[in-house]
């Protein structure tokens, strides 16, 4: 295959807090007989591509499908390259939106969960961000192609299994001893989160208004620190100083896993048929 056109993408297409950073550092490099191009080349896959001896490559990259620059990038790899296999890595809508807000607050976040998201969508977050079977239809319409479809809960309980699944999907090779499967670094505890978006209340970190690159690079680099330290030093608050509001409340979380059931299922029913198809191609 000379055109570049012609050539087999993989596409996985990560969403936030899906194990997109396990997959790219401690999967992706390690298969043999594609080549992967890493999430920081991503802006220049066109060359890479064009370049590659090989047939097959893999794109690795964490998007937003609810913004129009993860729309235009899967709609330009997908236009480019006709023979674009995507991939989607899902995760539970309550642990996925816990984990969204904790991060949401570690990167000077300032509103209580009901702020963040309800579903009376008035929050932060759209509550069309937590449909996840919409965003395989898009994928597939975009492709021409079935999305593989994979879940982190899986990733989690048989990584080999998952990793195993992905090989086979792209045609890869691997060595089980090679790849070292991490344990999640743990993050802010809910004590400490709850005094980082007090913080976030009183300190808005806002580098809008700064044009000079490396005076908005330093700004970034300091506000991390200044929260970090925070976090830290929230340590030393007694518990008994700390109101007793939950950072999240469990029974919001109840409540967005019974609102979104259905949208889960649909995901775990699609998934099961791409994976029928699958096995048939490797027998």
């Amino acid at each position: 295959m000379n055109n570049a056109s012609d050539k087999t993408i993989f596409f996985h297409v990560g969403l936030p807090k899906t194990a997109s950073t396990f997959l790219q550092r401690n999967v992706f490099p390690k298969f043999g007989g594609i080549h992967f191009v890493k999430k920081h080349d991503f802006k220049h896959r066109d060359r890479i591509i064009s370049n590659s001896s090989h047939e097959r490559i893999l794109l690795s990259i964490e998007l937003n499908l609810d913004s129009k620059g993860g729309i235009s990038k899967v709609k330009d790899v997908a236009e480019k390259y006709p023979n674009t296999h995507p991939i989607i890595v899902l995760r539970k809508h309550g642990p996925w939106l816990k984990s969204k807000y904790k991060y949401y607050l570690r990167k000077h976040g300032h509103r209580h969960f009901d702020g963040y998201f309800n579903l009376q969508d008035s929050g932060y977050l759209d509550t069309n961000n937590l449909l996840f079977f919409p965003k395989i239809r898009f994928l597939e319409e975009q492709c021409g192609k079935r999305p593989l479809v994979l879940f982190m809960e899986e990733l989690k309980e048989n990584p080999y299994g998952v990793i195993d699944l992905l090989a086979n999907h792209m045609g890869a090779a691997y060595a089980p001893e090679q790849i070292q499967i991490e344990t999640v670094k743990k993050s802010y505890s809910a004590k400490q989160l709850r005094v980082v978006r007090e913080f976030n209340r009183a300190y808005r970190y806002d580098h809008s208004h700064i044009q000079n690159k490396t005076r908005k690079f330093a700004y970034k680099k300091f506000g991390g620190l200044l929260l970090h330290s925070v976090a830290y030093l929230s340590l030393l608050i007694p518990n008994r100083w700390m109101k007793s509001q939950q950072l999240i409340p469990p029974e919001k979380i109840r409540e967005v896993e019974e609102a979104y059931e259905n949208d889960w299922q649909q995901c775990i029913e699609y998934a099961s048929q791409e994976r029928k198809l699958l096995s048939r191609k490797i027998s």
